[in-house]
């Protein structure tokens, strides 16, 4: 099931997905690893249905991120909420 996805950024460029990033950003707001490995499959199975494409915008997949870290662990959540980077003006 491991498609290859692309992230599309705010200032336009495209990524290369990166799952350690998704289970990094939920490791330091204070998730267990076992958390973090839900978040990462709840996230994969939301992008094989969600993403015709292969291309996904960072905010959604940031919405995504935190809706399902906020089902597993809400404290952790809003830290990785604060912790999320300002727009750039």
């Amino acid at each position: 099931m491991n498609h290859m996805y692309k992230v599309l950024k705010k200032d336009g460029s495209i990524q290369d997905f990166d799952w350690k990033k998704v289970i990094s950003g939920v490791l330091n707001s204070g998730a267990s690893q076992e958390e973090a490995d839900k978040v990462a499959s709840d996230v994969e199975l939301w992008l094989s249905t969600a993403v015709d494409d292969g291309i996904v915008k960072s905010n959604d997949l940031h919405i995504k991120v935190l809706e399902t870290l906020r089902s597993v662990n809400p404290v952790a959540a809003g830290k990785f909420e604060e912790y999320r980077k300002p727009d750039p003006q």
